[in-house]
């Protein structure tokens, strides 16, 4: 991948090797890994080292990882999995950073990349029910609710009730360009 993406407070970037002791660091934490499904815990080295040759294996054929950073370093990630189907986005964050509205920043970015570089016409999530924090964040970037049923949790080591969620397209631009529109009126009365 050479797509770098900015936001105002971050960059989505290609996972390096200098993200493997934060990836393990934060990723590790049981109250990240415990909604993610295929993160176990605990989550060592070898597993970021795992993660990070899976993602120059794929190399963007069928799946994208971006690394969150916050000029840092790594404070989390947002990929896509199956690009040449419905796509499906998959995020998390490290706790030190939860409430700062930056998972929203981020995968609103990496919506704005996949829809402007794949001709497709939704995205798919799904988030666990006890997670309120990332149904919030996928109910705000327009996803919608779908149907209900379990995700794994490696964590864990069983299933949770979970939402599938999904985003159309001209849901996502609609909604981009009347907040767009909304900034400028903003920028315009001050």
């Amino acid at each position: 991948m050479t797509d770098i993406l900015r936001t105002a407070r971050l960059t989505l970037r290609t996972p390096d090797e200098s993200d493997i002791d934060r990836l393990v660091e934060l990723a590790g934490d049981f109250e990240v890994s415990k909604m993610l499904a295929v993160v176990p815990h605990p989550y060592e080295r070898r597993h970021a080292v795992e993660w990070l040759a899976h993602i120059r294996a794929t190399d963007g054929k069928d799946e994208q990882a971006f690394a969150i950073d916050d000029r840092t370093g790594l404070i989390g990630a947002v990929s896509f999995g199956k690009l040449r189907e419905t796509p499906r986005i998959g995020y998390w964050l490290g706790r030190p950073f939860w409430g700062r509205g930056y998972m929203s920043e981020a995968a609103h970015a990496a919506l704005t990349w996949l829809f402007s570089s794949f001709d497709t016409d939704a995205v798919e999530a799904e988030a666990m029910t006890e997670n309120p924090a990332s149904l919030a964040v996928l109910r705000k970037l327009g996803f919608e609710e779908t149907a209900s049923g379990s995700c794994a949790s490696q964590a864990r080591g069983g299933a949770m009730p979970s939402l599938v969620l999904r985003l159309e397209r001209n849901t996502f631009l609609t909604t981009t360009q009347e907040a767009t529109e909304r900034e400028t009126e903003k920028e315009l009365v001050e």
